[in-house]
């Protein structure tokens, strides 16, 4: 396309961008609301001439947009990560495919991210570390263009998570959690009280720094506690999980503790709550491997499938 320009963002192309975003990005549909609240709430965004939203416009229209991320605030204890770019998100107007307008895009996000000294390049994120995070990665059954895209331009595959979901209603709480306790009955589990907050971002400091420790600060501030739940060892905790209505997630136990099905205590436990508090599913985003084999013994499927992608610079 002859009179292409790619420039930064700004305020007047949010009708546009978020016109384009639906067209595009049909598996991920946004609204304003939500789009100024991911964007312009997030700490990384700087609305400057260095913001790392680039738009692509041509004819007079908006064609395109990508948003490349560097970190501007701490990833908690892994710090502003000075190796690491992200691009979260990248979007092309279908009607206008295949003119070469992502490849123009990825190289402005490339380029930006090259100038402020990055080493190695996510698409989306990695786990633990997804700044502007919307989907992990590539959906790759809804836009294979983008695969194709990224990897003509030297991406490669990280990893492959996947998100999960199951109804609930006939989730059988009973015999979950006989299996959850045919072992491990010195494991307890309950939710997080308010005299337990301090051990528990001691435990997730240690066992989880990054994104999973700013999820869990968040929850404490937004609440309710009773979303969290720790599962205690002699009074240690050694592992935890937290959800929102019937978002599942994260969820982790401490390494040293993975022998005695206290996963499996603590998801079936947070499923008797979801299905009390009149849930009909769980389900989340975000499974790497090892995780996805656990949620399908207890009946979950697969709902998406993504691919984590990579490039060193």
């Amino acid at each position: 396309m002859p009179d292409l320009h790619i420039r930064t963002f700004s305020g007047t192309d949010l009708p546009p961008v978020v016109a384009l975003w639906n067209r595009a990005l049909t598996r991920d549909p946004i609204n304003t609301g939500r789009f100024v609240a991911w964007l312009f709430g997030d700490p990384d965004y700087r609305p400057e001439a260095d913001s790392g939203f680039f738009v692509a416009v041509g004819g007079g229209e908006l064609l395109g947009f990508l948003r490349a991320i560097v970190r501007h605030w701490p990833n908690d204890r892994l710090g502003l990560e000075p190796d690491d770019g992200w691009i979260a998100v990248m979007a092309v107007d279908p009607a206008h495919q295949k003119a070469r307008i992502g490849t123009a895009l990825l190289d402005a996000g490339l380029a930006y991210l090259r100038n402020a000294g990055r080493r190695r390049v996510w698409v989306c994120g990695n786990t633990g570390s997804a700044p502007g995070y919307i989907f992990p990665g590539v959906d790759k059954d809804a836009y294979p263009g983008a695969m194709a895209l990224l990897k003509k331009s030297g991406f490669v595959v990280d990893h492959e998570p996947v998100a999960m979901a199951r109804e609930v209603v006939d989730f059988d709480v009973n015999e979950f959690r006989r299996r959850a306790w045919a072992t491990g009955a010195d494991v307890e589990v309950s939710a997080l009280t308010p005299d337990r907050v301090q051990d528990f971002l001691v435990f997730m400091a240690d066992a989880f720094p990054g994104d999973w420790n700013i999820a869990a600060r968040a929850k404490i501030k937004g609440g309710p506690l009773d979303e969290v739940l720790i599962a205690t060892l002699a009074g240690r905790i050694v592992g935890y999980c937290q959800w929102e209505g019937e978002h599942f997630g994260p969820f982790g136990v401490a390494a040293e503790a993975r022998n005695r099905r206290i996963g499996a205590k603590l998801f079936t436990e947070a499923v008797r709550r979801i299905r009390e508090a009149d849930g009909r599913t769980v389900w989340f985003n975000w499974a790497d491997e090892d995780a996805a084999r656990f949620y399908r013994s207890f009946g979950l499927h697969d709902t998406r499938r993504f691919a984590i992608m990579r490039k060193d610079l």
